[in-house]
């Protein structure tokens, strides 16, 4: 059981932790996640929308079965995504206009900026390898029977 002593300590605490109270640093706060987009998903950027169905299709075009349509999709998603994640990375160093001559907390900002963008391609690359394995599990499979079973002749 925790005691009144500590409870109370945690409640002074919490009423000092509630977050931006000015108003300048609320609308700070609201923008975090909007400052490179990749927390969106990707299903929802129109432009992206199109190139997903059609990639989807293209590689579900002999693909039978909803699993193997499924993990299409997803690929296409991941491409998708890593395309977002690319285009990102080039924006944070074209926020730097003279490599030469810029500043060390230039540099230290880009740093920083491509370790939360790093984030989003584990993330990306992980989907991908798991639906491509599954996407190549029927094919494995049935080339493992082909090779395994005598032929008849």
């Amino acid at each position: 059981m925790t005691s009144i002593r500590k409870m109370e300590a945690n409640k002074n605490n919490a009423s000092r932790s509630t977050g931006p109270r000015t108003p300048g640093g609320k609308l700070r706060s609201c923008q975090n996640s909007r400052r490179h987009g990749l927390a969106t998903r990707i299903e929802d950027d129109p432009e992206a929308k199109v190139g997903i169905e059609c990639l989807t299709v293209a590689l579900a075009r002999a693909a039978a079965g909803f699993e193997r349509i499924e993990q299409s999709r997803i690929l296409a998603e991941r491409h998708f995504d890593l395309r977002r994640i690319r285009a990102a990375r080039f924006d944070v160093f074209s926020t730097i206009s003279d490599f030469e001559n810029a500043s060390l907390d230039d540099f230290d900002k880009a740093l920083r900026a491509m370790g939360s963008i790093s984030r989003y391609q584990k993330r990306a690359v992980s989907k991908g390898k798991q639906a491509l394995r599954k996407f190549r599990a029927p094919e494995a499979s049935q080339a493992a029977t082909s090779e395994g079973s005598p032929r008849m002749s």
